[in-house]
């Protein structure tokens, strides 16, 4: 079986988290994240073409060699003022991207990502990014929490598709149940 090509995207107006299985520069086998933090202050109200921009850049960028499947955290759509109306548009921009390139994509709640780094689906993000590098931190540095929810995206696609980075217990696996996966072809 090929080794899957995983991207897994935390995207966000002030810190644009990303994880992959692979470089974006040469595609070769290296897993690693980051963290992306735009060059200015999002604009809440009123579309910001400027830094949708800039996060498509970054998605085109690694998804340079193609990857099988990007696991994408949805956005919360509980914030105060424009701020969901914003995301929800960064997270269409994204999706429309990935659409019209025929790049398989999976959307994942947060408590879905918690469940699978922590066993708990309510855990705070100093929790999940604490046992996200515990997990992971001898493969691969972890920064942020926003590197630990898209490393978590990584790992948990993965998993669901028979390539897991690592064992994780069952507590933190039945988080892969109940999201709409897609049929990835030539893949168990």
């Amino acid at each position: 079986m090929k080794a899957l090509r995983v991207i897994g995207l935390d995207p966000s107006l002030k810190a644009f988290g990303l994880a992959a299985t692979h470089t974006a520069h040469t595609g070769e086998p290296r897993l690693w994240c980051t963290t992306v933090t735009p060059r200015r202050r999002p604009t809440l109200t009123r579309i910001d073409h400027a830094r949708l921009h800039e996060a498509i850049s970054l998605v085109m960028h690694a998804c340079q060699h193609r990857p099988d499947i990007v696991a994408i955290e949805e956005p919360l759509l509980l914030a105060k003022g424009d701020t969901s109306i914003r995301l929800a548009e960064l997270h269409g921009a994204i999706k429309h991207w990935l659409w019209s390139r025929s790049i398989p994509y999976v959307d994942v709640h947060n408590s879905k990502v918690k469940t699978y780094a922590t066993g708990n689906g309510g855990a705070k993000k100093d929790a999940v990014l604490s046992s996200v590098i515990s997990t992971y931190g001898r493969m691969v540095h972890v920064g942020t929490d926003d590197e630990a929810d898209a490393l978590s995206l990584l790992a948990m696609t993965l998993d669901q598709f028979g390539q897991p980075l690592v064992e994780v217990p069952d507590s933190h696996r039945r988080a892969l149940r109940g999201i709409q996966w897609p049929d990835l072809p030539g893949v168990g």
